[in-house]
Order: C-alpha cells, then structure tokens, then sequence
C-alpha cells in the first residue's frame, strides 16, 4: 500500500524538513500551506478532502487549535501526528488513539520514528482485514 500523508504545515522550513524525511520512501505526500488554501477554499473544503486523500495527517503546531480539533474529530480511521508546540494552551486536552503527539524539541528523528510506527501499524491492520 502507498501511504498518503497530509502535511498542514504554516512553516516552510519545517515543510522542507519533513518533505526530505519522506522522500526517503515510497509514499504520496503534500504539503499545504494553509493560509494560500484558506484564501481559496473554505475550512470545511479544506477538511473535506482529506476524507479521501490521506491515510496520515501531520498538523503544524501554528494552525489553529479549533481547526486541529475539526480534523482530529472528523477522521477517526485517519492518524495524526501533532508537532510539538511550546503554547501549553495549544495542547490537545482530547488525545484519541489515532493522535501522535512529538516532543518538544522537533527532531526529525522522532518524528521518523513515530511515522514509521504509525505505517507498520496500518500495514499490520490491513493484512488482517
């Protein structure tokens, strides 16, 4: 199975990051910039399309907590990693099976880490459907 990751990412530098992590293998990725998507479409369109676009969301700490909170509640068969966010009032009170939180600092390699046990769960649960 080809993963499809959602990164919703305000940082173009932390995009850059991520997007060089991924490349490393054989996965579908984009990466929104969500201000230039928010000019265009409605928030609602926004999570809309990652009904049927995305098998692994990652939500940047800078986006809006009530839009995180949106998707988180929306998309139970999705999983979401959270990048770390030093706004303690940020913090997703709510923390469902399918959220991965980073610690802070970011690492790139925790966050690889979390990734890659997020896919082989997934290809796990697949084999046994």
């Amino acid at each position: 199975m080809k993963f499809r990751i959602k990164i919703f990412c305000l940082i173009p530098e932390i995009c850059a990051l991520i997007q060089k992590v991924l490349a490393k293998y054989d996965y579908e990725f984009k990466c929104v910039n969500t201000i230039n998507e928010f000019l265009k479409k409605s928030e609602d369109e926004i999570i809309d399309e990652c009904e049927n676009s995305a098998d692994i969301v990652i939500l940047d700490q800078e986006l809006d907590k009530d839009f995180k909170l949106k998707l988180i509640k929306r998309f139970e068969r999705i999983d979401f990693i959270c990048l770390p966010s030093l706004d303690e009032s940020d913090t997703i009170t709510e923390s469902p099976a399918n959220v991965k939180r980073i610690s802070e600092p970011f690492k790139l390699s925790e966050f690889e880490e979390v990734l890659l046990q997020i896919i082989k769960n997934k290809s796990e649960s697949d084999v046994k459907k």
